[in-house]
């Protein structure tokens, strides 16, 4: 049988749930910045009015629900 004291038992106790709280604090933030990262690949810029629209589907032609521009999807460095 193990036998502990009282203060043992303490610092187990206490040492157990700092690590519990760091591991479970981890977990938090790393969910937080994945749904961050999925967010930031849905919003969509128009590129005439500017207007920010998070948009679910994977159409390469974006058309802005504000202006009804037609915009290209993605890094597009074309001119007109």
């Amino acid at each position: 049988m193990i036998e502990l004291t009282l203060t043992e038992l303490a610092a187990w106790s206490i040492g157990a749930s700092m690590i519990l709280v760091v591991f479970f604090s981890w977990i938090s933030r790393w969910s937080n910045a994945n749904a961050e990262r999925r967010s930031l690949r849905r919003k969509v810029t128009c590129r005439l009015c500017l207007f920010v629209v998070e948009d679910e589907t994977r159409d390469r032609i974006f058309q802005c629900p504000h202006c009804g521009a037609q915009n290209v999807r993605g890094r597009n460095r074309s001119l007109g």
